[in-house]
């Protein structure tokens, strides 16, 4: 299996943002679990109608309400970690800490620097990453500074230009000893249609997905922040998040704003920023990154 070892390369490589070292505060996270997928048993379970009883979380925001499923099946640590955090209240008040416009907004740390989070035991939770779970916008991402884990901080997904290039490279890469493509069609295809940063794939845990609410997570993905920091201009928090469970009729489905995605030249034009900064920025989410009980 040859194709493993390369294939986050591929991902990352096409449409990355890991390359923003300058500016991105997920530009230190390199360890990847896609050479341990197995694409012929891929689900793709973020566009199938939510189950009757699954866990869903409504995450009150002051610009607006964003509700989401959450995939205990798949990274049942990571959900449970965020179910207990919500339930003691510790969302209540967290503000954005950090923000790339239309690409992520970061938030649940324990300081408002954001260089700490909490677990249980204080220790981070190792990554849960799944072939079926994939980083569609409005994906919610766990996040630590430390490479392969989380703790109670999250990000949410926006989504960035995939062009006809793009598409083009993913489907020829293929596996060098049976010369068979890949990256199933069906992924490339919801990459697209979904809206999607493919560059994250693999490197965090994905443990919920955004089915109402979307009109609010483009007022938070789109807002503006500092430069060197990456924090909000203007104040952006969580107000409340309740837990509830899934049930037809409940919960109103919508599909991802199509419109609002970050173009290549924009990507282009991010990418050239920092490489002449890169150096004289470092993510805020350095090496004293830490968890807590």
């Amino acid at each position: 299996m040859k194709f493993r070892r390369k294939l986050a390369a591929v991902l990352a490589g096409i449409i990355t943002v890991t390359a923003f070292s300058g500016c991105s505060m997920l530009g230190n996270q390199t360890t990847n679990a896609l050479g341990t997928y197995d694409f012929t048993q891929m689900d793709l379970v973020q566009l199938n109608k939510p189950s009757e009883g699954q866990d869903v979380a409504v995450i009150e925001t002051n610009l607006g309400t964003i509700t989401a499923v959450l995939y205990a099946e798949f990274a049942p640590k990571t959900v449970a970690n965020f179910k207990k955090r919500a339930e003691e209240g510790f969302y209540d008040g967290k503000p954005f800490f950090a923000l790339q416009k239309g690409i992520y907004a970061i938030t649940g740390a324990s300081n408002d620097e954001g260089t700490e989070g909490v677990t249980d035991d204080g220790k981070f939770i190792e990554n849960e990453c799944s072939v079926n779970l994939w980083p569609f916008k409005g994906a919610l991402l766990g996040y630590s500074s430390q490479q392969g884990y989380s703790d109670s901080r999250f990000f949410f997904t926006g989504a960035l230009e995939i062009t006809e290039e793009n598409k083009k490279e993913l489907r020829g890469y293929t596996d060098q000893e049976t010369s068979a493509q890949v990256i199933p069609d069906e992924l490339i295809t919801a990459f697209e249609k979904r809206g999607s940063v493919p560059g994250f794939a693999g490197t965090y845990t994905v443990f919920g997905q955004v089915i109402n609410g979307f009109d609010t997570l483009d007022k938070i993905l789109w807002s503006a922040s500092d430069k060197s920091t990456m924090k909000p201009l203007e104040e952006i928090k969580i107000v409340k998040v309740t837990l509830d469970s899934y049930k037809d009729g409940k919960f109103t489905i919508e599909e991802p704003t199509s419109d609002k995605y970050l173009t290549a030249k924009e990507i282009a034009e991010l990418q050239n920023e920092s490489n002449g900064t890169s150096g004289s920025n470092s993510s805020t989410a350095g090496s004293s990154d830490s968890s807590s009980n």
